[in-house]
């Protein structure tokens, strides 16, 4: 019974947690089309965001501060990011499309992902 319950709470404590672009990406063009989505950061393996992790195939940041973009159904976070070194900081807006979400970063870098299904 008591692990019964602990169970039901982990699910319970997820789904309060989860972010509004949670879930398993690929790139939005026919290219896409060959990636797995089962595998996580591996070359051809889906980009992963959760509410505070973006993990992407050679790097992961961490989001934080989170503010809701007016107008835009858009959050812009502080991204610290890792890959090989030393961490860096940058900004990233994350924002809802059609068919997943775009990915905004310094430089006018958009990156268009599709959802997993």
């Amino acid at each position: 019974m008591r692990v019964l319950l602990t169970m039901l709470l982990a699910v319970l404590a997820t789904a309060a947690w989860s972010g509004p672009y949670d879930g398993r990406y690929r790139p939005d063009h026919p290219s896409g089309d060959s990636w797995d989505c089962k595998s996580i950061g591996k070359d051809g393996g889906a980009i992963l965001l959760t509410s505070s992790i973006f993990f992407a195939v050679g790097s992961r940041c961490t989001l934080r501060d989170g503010v809701a973009v007016s107008g835009m159904d858009a959050t812009l976070y502080d991204a610290i990011c890792r890959a090989d070194g030393e961490p860096w900081h940058r900004r990233i807006m994350i924002m809802k499309t059609d068919n997943g979400i775009a990915v905004v970063q310094k430089g006018a870098r958009i990156s268009m992902l599709r959802k997993c299904e």
